[in-house]
């Protein structure tokens, strides 16, 4: 592969990021960097204050072939706030074109859903992909998520965006959608389960499945989580957002029904945390930890007995479960959207479809050799499948194709 000029283009990007996919455009950049290609990124400061009120903590070193453009309109909340009303970049359009005019290979499109909407496709000149992390194309609070409070089975979408607090997108009401779209050589989805739901919703243009990729992140110092940490083993895990549709309720609520010593351990924050702990009232094997830096989420993971994702939402994509299976540890899911696909086929743990199966499932987990069995199983998929090598593999043959 020759040596590319390769732009990222993200509404999220760390420090000013709230989830998983600010992350992976963060990691791949930096991968292709490493790699000998010129990576900029362009990503929206504005957008970031809408969705959180702090930077995230931790470190983000960038390789000296990358270049970070910030964009601020000078007006606040506002430009994010018409780039979602009306699809397009209205005061950041002359900032965005002026970079992405300065002759990129490959223009990779990510969350661009404040940096300018689906108009943004069409600036600049390139072969052009556009991975989907969520299901904005076709949801306008990205998750199928219907009235905050269960899955979207039957389209109500503007009462549903009022339910959210958030007005109509008018731009969804016009062909914009679709006039843009043809601009992208191709949509890259995480999972095959995302390729049926584009399809399902009558998407057309070329879907190419390239899983996303995790570094494998061994404990530097792991004698000083052993001695801050070890006090809580045996322990399961819990790695999301706090949130209904991630399930911690469901996971706080199967737990108490579970007998015996281990203890669940949650990390994360969100919306739904103060309600999840009311709901884990006394019990003080269930353990709130927030969010933790890298290395001692990872030595939470690699001595978990099992990651649990209890999801009651289709995840198109899950970046815990692939941390998980990097260390070697069994995952117990739910088994809808991907997690069937991730879990299941790659037999990295165990589905369950009730509460009941749930709590059968931890249980099960307790057995050492049948736990061995899932942690070995889980580390040879990730080998197979979710490394940063396998990832550029797949990246490059893609773009290839294009060249």
């Amino acid at each position: 592969m020759k040596k590319l000029r390769i732009c990222m283009v993200t509404t999220f990007y760390p420090p000013y990021h709230a989830g998983g996919c600010g992350i992976h455009v963060y990691q791949l950049s930096n991968l292709l960097a490493q790699e000998g290609h010129r990576v900029e990124v362009i990503h929206c400061i504005d957008s970031f204050y809408i969705k959180q009120r702090e930077k995230r903590g931790g470190e983000f070193p960038h390789h000296k072939n990358v270049l970070v453009h910030s964009v601020k309109s000078g007006l606040g909340k506002l430009s994010p706030a018409t780039n979602y009303l009306f699809g397009y970049p209205l005061f950041t359009a002359g900032k965005l074109r002026k970079i992405l005019n300065r002759g990129f290979d490959v223009i990779h499109y990510h969350n661009i859903s404040l940096l300018g909407g689906p108009y943004v496709l069409n600036l600049g000149n390139g072969i052009k992909l556009f991975t989907l992390h969520t299901y904005w194309l076709f949801c306008p609070t990205h998750y199928l998520w219907k009235f905050k409070r269960e899955v979207c089975r039957k389209k109500e979408c503007l009462a549903c965006q009022l339910s959210y607090g958030l007005p109509p997108q008018l731009w969804r009401y016009t062909n914009l959608r679709d006039k843009m779209l043809v601009k992208a050589d191709s949509l890259i989805v995480p999972s095959q389960f995302m390729r049926g739901k584009q399809m399902e919703e009558g998407i057309k243009v070329r879907t190419d499945c390239i899983p996303y990729f995790v570094f494998t992140h061994e404990v530097s110092n792991n004698d000083y989580w052993e001695e801050k940490l070890g006090k809580y083993k045996p322990f399961f895990l819990f790695v999301a957002r706090i949130e209904l549709y991630k399930g911690a309720q469901v996971a706080v609520r199967a737990f108490k029904r579970k007998k015996g010593k281990p203890r669940l351990l949650i990390v994360g924050s969100g919306s739904s945390m103060d309600s999840v702990r009311v709901l884990a009232g006394s019990d003080r094997r269930i353990v709130f930890l927030g969010h933790v830096l890298r290395d001692e989420l990872s030595w939470l993971y690699k001595n978990a007995m099992a990651l649990v994702v209890p999801s009651v939402w289709p995840e198109m994509g899950n970046q815990a479960v692939l941390d998980a299976m990097s260390l070697g540890t069994p995952v117990v899911a739910a088994e809808n959207g991907c997690l069937s696909e991730l879990v299941g086929e790659n037999e990295a743990g165990v589905l369950y479809r009730s509460e009941d199966e749930l709590v059968a499932a931890w249980d099960a987990m307790e057995d050492a050799n049948l736990r061995n069995k899932y942690s070995a199983k889980a580390r040879a998929a990730y080998e197979e499948h979710y490394t940063p090598q396998k990832f550029l593999d797949k990246y490059y043959q893609l773009v290839e194709q294009f060249l």
